[in-house]
């Protein structure tokens, strides 16, 4: 996870490239995640 999901979308991507394929990424990072599923999780 990453805190808007870019950089941790970028990262599957190239896991996948190297033949991983039990991936998942968190769309919108721990920001989306603290407003939308837990919101005693600190926004920053």
């Amino acid at each position: 996870m990453c805190h808007h999901g870019m950089r941790s979308a970028q990262m599957c991507g190239w896991l996948a490239q190297q033949g991983f394929t039990q991936l998942n990424n968190l769309t919108g990072g721990i920001e989306a995640y603290s407003v939308l599923v837990d919101r005693t999780i600190p926004r920053y």
